[in-house]
């Protein structure tokens, strides 16, 4: 069926393509739908369009859509670098104290849980990929799905719009379930003492802001281009070492951008807030198109699984960091926190350590959220390989 837009005509599909992720971002500021993920409410937004014929479908063999090309080539490779641009693991390591600790055995938890559920719940066929999919967005969050998918030729499967559906809902679930554990009398003697010392409001040392510019969106878009660029100069030749069909230029881009971060901080310091906000916009526009690849239908029939899944793991890594908390000797806060930070990523575990009167555990928080972003991908092609 032709679509009331032609394919070829570019200027408009952009127009609406963006407008999608425009929509998503500013409902989700605005609360229009509730709690409902902007990222969810963009892919929605361009399904619909899709199904009734407004715009070409993505996922068409038939039809070539060249701006949905161009946002497939040139968004995700991008904007990984400029999401990254503030993972200084130095950094890391020395401010986040105990949620470090607990962030890793979180993490180690979701890794153990994927493999129970692998065992228990069949996801049919490409289910090692799906896994390591959902492995890298529960140990880092969202930026680590799409880099993920990419990496193992996933975002165009059926499975992509079911996962990252069923991601957006059980994750709002558990944010819910981790604000309650507090006040869970029941669950305190798994757990050390609050420790009053986070309580103290943070002095910060570099409070120093860095407002958007036009020359900061200029360098921080060549920059993250060069290492973009200079990931798919090495990707092709170690493919070919190593006799892959795994798309490594999104591995070597993540790689190169951490490298960048950590020998050049105070270079990219000024361009770390301009840098993630235009990437995550980037990313918003690869998730309209992706939106534009999406069969409803599927996603009902494939949807139960994916959700088995994900509350399996989830359940694990919860149970694990509970049973650990005493022997670590973590409080009900770190767990809490850390936990926020493997599932939802540095944007959810940051204000919930606020909103628990926690201040000394936000820095933190946000800290060990961006090593999430930094290993959740390498963790979930691993995982996809190893089952695949």
């Amino acid at each position: 069926m032709q679509s009331f837009i032609s394919p070829d005509n570019n200027i408009v599909l952009f127009f609406v393509i963006t407008g999608a992720a425009a929509f998503g971002i500013y409902s989700e500021h605005k609360k229009w739908f509730g709690k409902l993920s902007g990222i969810l409410v963009t892919m929605i937004s361009m399904s619909l369009l899709a199904m009734t014929g407004v715009v070409p479908v993505a996922s068409n063999p038939n039809i070539k859509v060249e701006v949905y090309d161009l946002v497939f080539s040139y968004f995700i490779p991008i904007s990984i670098p400029m999401l990254l641009f503030s993972s200084n693991i130095v950094k890391i390591v020395k401010e986040s104290g105990k949620l470090l600790v607990a962030y890793i055995l979180g993490a180690i938890g979701i890794v153990i849980g994927c493999f129970i559920a692998f065992g228990l719940i069949g996801l049919g066929p490409d289910s090692g990929k799906t896994a390591g999919v959902i492995a890298a967005t529960l140990i880092g969050g969202s930026v680590n799905f799409i880099a993920a998918a990419e990496a193992l030729n996933f975002s165009t499967n059926p499975l992509f719009t079911a996962t990252i559906a069923v991601d957006n809902f059980v994750s709002n679930l558990y944010t819910l379930f981790l604000f309650l554990t507090p006040s869970l009398l029941f669950l305190s003697r798994f757990f050390v003492k609050p420790k009053k010392e986070n309580q103290i409001e943070e002095v910060k040392s570099d409070s120093k802001t860095f407002p958007m510019t036009m020359e900061r969106i200029a360098v921080s878009v060549f920059i993250a281009a060069l290492i973009a660029g200079l990931g798919s100069i090495i990707a092709p030749f170690l493919q070919n070492l190593l006799q892959t069909d795994i798309n490594l230029s999104i591995l070597i881009i993540t790689v190169l951008a951490v490298l960048a971060a950590n020998l050049f901080p105070k270079l990219l310091r000024p361009l770390e807030d301009t840098a993630f906000s235009v990437g995550l916009w980037m990313m918003y526009v690869f998730l309209a198109v992706i939106g534009a690849a999406t069969n409803i239908q599927q996603i009902f029939s494939i949807g139960p699984a994916v959700l088995a899944f994900y509350l399996a793991i989830m359940l694990f890594h919860f149970v694990f960091l509970l049973s650990l908390a005493k022997l670590f000797k973590l409080d009900v806060y770190e767990v809490v926190i850390s936990s926020a930070a493997n599932i939802m990523g540095p944007s959810v575990a940051a204000p919930m350590a606020a909103s628990m009167g926690q201040k000394k555990l936000v820095t933190p928080g946000i800290l060990v959220g961006i090593l999430g972003y930094v290993i959740g991908t390498f963790i979930g092609v691993s995982i996809a390989i190893y089952l695949s």
